[in-house]
């Protein structure tokens, strides 16, 4: 999908560079380009540089324009004229039909129902199991979760709006009560939402404990409800969605990371009149934690659908061990490298743009924190559990086809948990000024009180490539050495070993390199220089077609290099797959 935006000067839908040159020609990506809704308001411009479906058809929302578009016969009119070719509509519509082939559309389609009934019991297991999963444990002294009678704990004070029934409104726009789901055009129409205090109270009552509420955010009332309990769980949040609609004053975007409805100002209140306070956050991203030495424990629970109450319940008393991970870095908003902007008024399109300039580079996320030497609040890829592991006997090995990496897993905890290794990788330094560390691969493992186990991970030679912008390819350096490293997020990386960029070459942890017990801290400072945004590109198996690009200028990627240590990376994904499919279905 073609985004709204513009690259460079020229909207994404009219990118002919973008979207020809590099993503069909250079990538050889072998599927359709379909635009953002209503992103088109032409024919020559947009068809032409290789766009190939316009959705949802119609110039503008609204049954009036159904038949009435910006291509439907312009595109024949455009052909007539010699201002694209026959072949541009040929190829188009070919990548339209070998899509629906590769996505086995052509066979047996069944008819299409709206109204099917969705609320089965498998999808209502189904997302409650992966609401609970996604649930990050964040912070946990004195093992104060899961909650257990044993643990003393006879009373329970369930505090704040977050954590009653969700008022419904259109495109969810907005919050009031629990929070399951942001607000825009992508919202679903949910047939019930089960909020945390009715499934704590529910669970509490199996423990024989007594659950006491206060549904407001008044910091006051709060204390109140929380000074006579054993342990107090407080519920916030924080909202944000699509620009077209504006809740509580945020258009889309949040205006800042702070809580919402006076959150920090109510956990205050009730950490001050009870120890024992454990925060739930409900809320899109990172937001700013003031409270975090004032509480035991923080739950990041993200907008997790119909079956949060029930998800967050599930984790809160151990039924679910969380093994969910941070997915960005989490730190206050001054320390990242990038804001936001916020015009007076949205730009009228055509000419009329606002000016974004990503002068990070590729500096982005963790990158920017490791270059910078900044101590972010939770690391990426952070996460807790209600067990420990340990890592070891990291092992990898250079082949013709890429790095293959292994590292040994072991429970050391009391309970069954689900690990997270992940692989970050340092490249030779013959690539100048590039992140100090990347990532580029993880596993999810089950493991059983005092299980050990193997995991495989493979990083294939387009990842161990970067873009050098002289020779305009992904270039594998050939000299030097790669380090790689293994542990739970970017900043507990407790094993590292080096290995030959030469095929064929082996380490083991403790032989080619040995433990790092100083990973916390970050490389020396660099420079950025002109540098934009660059996509990590996820390892692609013969039987996918997925790939991810980088949306940003390509011919101002990445970083300077010696060329005479370098391999040229040309093919970058295999998509030998959709050519079988149309010959299959030709024959």
């Amino acid at each position: 999908m073609a985004a709204y935006n513009a690259v460079n000067g020229t909207y994404s839908v009219q990118n002919k560079r973008l979207l020809t040159d590099y993503l069909k020609d250079k990538l050889e990506f072998q599927g359709f380009v379909m635009s953002d809704w209503w992103a088109i308001y032409d024919v020559e411009k947009s068809f032409g540089a290789g766009m190939d479906m316009n959705m949802p058809g119609g110039k503008y929302w609204g049954p009036n324009f159904i038949g009435d578009s910006f291509w439907g016969e312009h595109i024949q009119e455009c052909i007539d004229k010699d201002i694209f070719p026959q072949e541009r509509l040929d190829d188009a519509v070919l990548r339209i039909i070998r899509s629906l082939y590769k996505a086995e559309q052509m066979d047996d389609y069944p008819d299409v129902n709206l109204y099917v009934d969705t609320n089965t019991k498998e999808n209502i297991a189904l997302n409650r199991k992966v609401g609970a999963d996604s649930n990050v444990l964040l912070k946990n002294d004195d093992a104060i979760l899961p909650i257990k009678k044993t643990n003393k704990i006879k009373k329970i004070a369930v505090i704040g709006k977050d954590s009653m029934p969700t008022k419904f409104c259109s495109d969810l726009g907005c919050a009031d009560g629990t929070l399951p789901l942001g607000w825009g055009s992508g919202t679903t129409d949910f047939k019930y939402i089960v909020d945390p205090l009715s499934a704590i109270s529910k669970r509490a009552k199996k423990e024989d404990i007594e659950v006491v509420s206060y549904g407001k955010d008044d910091a006051k009332g709060g204390a109140e409800a929380a000074k006579d309990a054993d342990l107090a769980i407080v519920f916030v949040q924080a909202d944000s969605g699509e620009e077209y609609v504006t809740v509580e004053g945020n258009k889309g975007d949040r205006q800042s990371l702070d809580l919402w409805h006076d959150g920090n100002e109510l956990i205050d209140a009730v950490a001050s009149a009870n120890k024992n306070t454990i925060v739930v956050i409900h809320a899109p991203g990172p937001v700013n934690v003031p409270f975090l030495d004032k509480v035991k424990g923080i739950v990041f629970a993200g907008m997790p659908g119909q079956e949060s109450g029930n998800a967050i319940t599930d984790v809160l008393f151990g039924d679910v061990n969380p093994s969910g991970h941070l997915p960005y870095t989490w730190a206050p908003r001054e320390d990242y490298p990038t804001d936001v902007k916020y015009d007076a008024a949205l730009q009228g399109g055509g000419e009329e743009k606002t000016q974004y300039d990503y002068d990070e580079g590729l500096f982005v996320g963790y990158r920017w924190f490791d270059k910078k030497g900044i101590e972010p609040t939770f690391a990426f890829g952070y996460g807790l559990s209600y067990t420990t592991f340990e890592y070891s006997d990291l092992k990898v090995e250079m082949k013709e086809d890429g790095l293959h990496v292994s590292v040994t897993v072991t429970n050391t905890g009391s309970v069954a948990g689900a690990a997270v290794p992940m692989i970050f990788l340092s490249f030779p330094d013959v690539v100048k000024d590039y992140p100090s560390r990347l990532f580029k691969g993880f596993d999810k493992m089950m493991l059983e009180a005092g299980e050990s186990k193997i995991t495989k991970i493979f990083i294939d030679n387009h990842d161990l490539s970067y873009f050098d912008i002289e020779s305009m390819e992904f270039v594998k350096p050939e000299e030097g050495e790669y380090t790689v490293f293994a542990g739970s997020n970017a900043r507990d990386l407790p094993l590292k070993v080096n290995v030959s960029a030469n095929a064929g070459e082996t380490g083991e942890n403790g032989e080619t390199g040995e433990a790092d017990d100083n990973n916390n801290e970050s490389d020396a400072e660099e420079d950025i220089g002109d540098l934009p945004e660059n996509d990590d590109v996820k390892e692609v198996d013969e039987d996918s077609n997925d790939e991810e690009v980088t949306t940003d200028s390509v011919e101002e990627e990445a970083s300077n290099t010696d060329k005479k240590n370098t391999t040229v990376v040309k093919k970058l994904v295999k998509t030998r797959t959709i050519r079988k499919c149309i010959i299959k279905k030709k024959n």
